[in-house]
């Protein structure tokens, strides 16, 4: 049985080496380690989400969690969701803790195995694919991936950034309308 021991990483690093291990075999079982109740609550979120057996102990800082994966194919959904941007961070409240929290969150819908249809950006959210933005390179792995990105022409002549962008659809207003109701559901953040 593989032991992975991933005491001291962060959740997005937990969560990388439980799916490499996971996603390169069929069926099998594996020992995680973790030393903290938030590493310990994620891996099991994550490993029921994916319809995985689940077993843990616990020992005075030290978490020790059996996954197994038996009998877990599904059949892939297509992409039936759309995210829509209107600002170039997340809340409202403080601008430095809310870059961070774009970033993390571009971050962590890499990390999915259920991508968006697309992402549309709209108003200040085109300002994510300037040349100093600390975002655009997630935001390019999701195109990569097959994510269509949708970047509003009236936002982008707003703020003198046409220029700037390098993958992705510029699309009108009338464009970004027709693939939210093509789409099953939208997210705005």
């Amino acid at each position: 049985m593989k032991e992975i021991d991933c005491r001291g990483l962060s959740y997005l690093r937990i969560i990388r080496e439980i799916k490499k291990y996971f996603n390169s075999i069929g069926e099998g079982e594996a020992i995680i380690l973790v030393n903290s109740e938030l590493g310990r609550s994620n891996i099991i979120r994550y490993a029921t989400h994916k319809g995985y057996q689940v077993d843990q102990e616990d020992d005075e800082n030290r978490y020790t969690i059996k996954v197994e994966k038996r009998g877990c194919l599904s059949i892939e959904e297509e992409n039936v969701f759309s995210i829509l941007l209107t600002c170039d961070k997340l809340g409202s409240e403080d601008k430095e803790l809310g870059r961070i929290l774009i970033k993390e969150y571009f971050e962590t819908l890499n990390e999915c195995d259920k991508l968006p249809k697309e992402i549309l950006f709209l108003n200040s959210a085109v300002k994510l694919f300037s040349k100093d933005s600390e975002v655009v390179e997630e935001i390019r792995l999701l195109y990569k991936k097959g994510v269509a990105i949708f970047i509003n022409d009236t936002s982008l002549d707003y703020y003198n950034l046409k220029e700037d962008i390098t993958f992705g659809e510029i699309a009108n207003m009338y464009d970004m309308v027709i693939a939210m109701k093509k789409s099953k559901k939208v997210i705005k953040l």
